[in-house]
């Protein structure tokens, strides 16, 4: 049988290749670093990312992720709001528009509901039971 000297390959015979692939070590590893510290945002957006723009902007986050993260940021402006509106100190100036802009960025609005709890559970719940279906 005639066999290709440059390559090995029986060029008279049936076609095939058997592929080797050898993982490397750092194709093992998962490189966490990118992420953001994702228990964090749900309970301080601020303290993770430095404006809600960079949660819209975020390549590694879900849609339902980023949606949920500026939830709970609209919420913890809004309190702000309330606070200020209600002759608290003034502090940190509110940024509610700011995060309002990234959530209609998303294809969400948001208005405030004052009978609503602080954290919209049921999002999480809701994909967690489509995930498992």
């Amino acid at each position: 049988m005639p066999v290709e000297q440059s390559t090995g390959v029986d060029v008279n015979g049936p076609l095939g290749a058997v592929v080797w692939l050898t993982p490397s070590p750092a194709a093992r590893r998962c490189d966490l670093s990118a992420y953001p510290d994702l228990e964090q945002a749900l309970v301080s957006p601020g303290a993770v990312f430095a404006r809600p723009e960079d949660v819209v902007r975020h390549p590694l986050l879900s849609l339902t992720c980023k949606r949920e993260i500026l939830w709970r940021w609209a919420w913890d402006e809004y309190l702000v709001d309330l606070a200020q509106a209600e002759g608290m100190p003034e502090g940190v100036p509110s940024r509610l528009d700011e995060v309002c802009t990234a959530l209609q960025t998303l294809g969400e609005t948001w208005s405030p509901d004052p009978a609503a709890p602080a954290m919209r559970l049921h999002i999480l719940e809701e994909e967690a039971i489509a995930q498992a279906a």
